[in-house]
């Protein structure tokens, strides 16, 4: 029986365990969060563990809700041990749950407690927890520097104050904190209200009247240019859905005065909005050196009568089964035709879809940069120990592991950099059992590379901005 996550756990191998050892150290890039750039700068040191553990966490919310935890001792207004003991009464039926691993690894890393949480200590980790955040007074940019990251992206609005990221560039050394351009209330046409009120806000801070397609996309080339001035590398778009039906610009002009008088549009025409925007953006993006995430194959807000409750993005989202390769390569085809797609990141919420997108990125590379087509890391509800050794098994077979660019945090939680130590020790034992297998050579020197690369290098030169001219 091997002892409990001591520091081999994950690792099979002697050769894995020597891997890591090149890994553990590495600096992180994590490309794709949704860390609070305000909450970067003001750098409040953290009242308690409840609130630097459980305040964002949502992924830790869904395992409480799963004991039966009342939602007052969730999200609610319970007092943060209250919430803090609920959380550790659930834990422990939380076999299997990647969230059981980052929980202990956080405890580990952070404030040195290696004895698994239970309902029995809850009151002593608190303790001693609470005792090291005040004495190393933990705080945000502290956390940040604990892991040694190096480069984060926030996941921003088009018309989010990029104020905050600049300041942190002046005055923030350690790591460089970046804008990522999330449109998404701009591509959600169906959305009424949201959507005419983003138009309005946007108006305001372009100073261009809405009035056609061509001032809408005059205006949100204005927010991509304020978006690049603060050193953006990145876009991020939710889908659920692809459906690719592009039209031109005398038909959007349509689409965009029915949706400006808050007139019912049919679902074709919703495609068709979207899929002819999207296509603008993504030119936008190749033109400007950025990257183009495309996370798909998510089902938001699945329990309405909760999310009505706490809001939206508090863990009742879910997986989708939507069918997306046909419509996903048209639209891919179209940006390549015209020699405007950018560095495209693609990501699926459904495991079903990695041999999917991993072939089809496989079809659009080019010498811009190394894979610059990349089946993203297991996201979300797959970035456990089985979810990422799927998404590696894919892209192993159908592309070019050593190109990966890695893991993200896609975390609201400034403890989540775990998940990073996490990845590196599966990916390490995967490469090891490769090599343990005879199916690759057992080079060190080669085998360090594609480690270090992994976990860190790819990601520096991928997100490198090489703009078109």
């Amino acid at each position: 029986m091997k002892p409990f996550m001591d520091e081999n756990f994950l690792l099979d191998s002697e050769l894995a365990q020597e891997l890591f050892s090149f890994a553990k150290t590495l600096p992180i890039v994590d490309y794709h969060c949704h860390l609070s750039a305000q909450e970067i700068y003001e750098d409040k040191q953290f009242s308690s563990l409840g609130s630097l553990w459980l305040d964002h966490d949502h992924y830790k919310w869904r395992v409480m809700r799963a004991n039966a935890v009342p939602e007052e001792s969730v999200t609610g207004d319970a007092g943060p041990f209250d919430k803090f003991h609920a959380f550790a009464k659930s834990l422990k039926f939380a076999i299997g749950n990647p969230v059981y691993h980052w929980s202990m690894l956080e405890l580990q890393r952070y404030f040195g407690i290696v004895e698994p949480l239970t309902e029995k200590n809850a009151q002593k980790t608190w303790d001693k927890a609470n005792a090291i955040i005040e004495e190393r007074a933990y705080s945000p940019r502290k956390m940040i520097e604990l892991a040694h990251v190096l480069m984060l992206c926030t996941t921003e609005d088009p018309l989010s104050d990029l104020s905050y990221h600049h300041r942190l560039q002046e005055e923030f050394s350690s790591c460089r904190v970046l804008p990522a351009f999330r449109p998404d209330r701009f591509l959600a046409i169906n959305k009424s209200e949201a959507y005419t009120e983003a138009i309005g806000e946007l108006e305001r801070l372009s100073g261009i009247s809405i009035t056609n397609y061509s001032s809408l996309k005059d205006a949100l080339h204005t927010r991509m240019e304020i978006f690049d001035e603060a050193g953006c590398v990145a876009s991020d778009h939710d889908i659920n859905l692809m459906i690719f039906d592009p039209v031109q610009d005398g038909e959007m002009d349509l689409l965009l005065e029915k949706a400006l008088h808050k007139k019912s549009l049919s679902t074709t025409e919703l495609h068709q909005y979207r899929s002819t925007l999207l296509l603008h953006l993504a030119r936008g993006y190749a033109q400007r050196g950025w990257a183009m995430e495309l996370h798909i194959g998510c089902n938001r807000d699945q329990n309405m009568k909760m999310v009505r409750a706490v809001g939206e993005a508090s863990g009742y989202d879910s997986v989708g089964d939507y069918p997306l390769a046909y419509h996903l390569g048209l639209f891919l085809n179209a940006l390549e035709e015209g020699d405007a797609l950018p560095k495209t990141i693609l990501f699926s919420l459904n495991p079903k879809d990695n041999w999917t997108l991993a072939a089809l990125a496989n079809t659009y590379q080019s010498t811009e940069v190394p894979s610059k087509m990349q089946l993203g890391a297991a996201w979300w509800m797959q970035d456990h120990k089985h979810g990422m050794e799927q998404q590696m098994l894919a892209l192993a077979n159908t592309g070019l592991l050593g190109h990966f660019i890695g893991m993200l945090t896609d975390s609201r939680s400034f403890l989540s950099y775990v998940r990073h130590e996490h990845f590196r020790r599966i990916l390490c034992n995967v490469i090891g059992d490769y090599v343990q297998k005879g199916e690759y050579p057992n080079d060190r020197e080669t085998l360090k590379s594609l480690v270090e690369g992994i976990c860190y290098k790819n990601a520096v030169t991928y997100f490198e901005k090489r703009k078109e001219h």
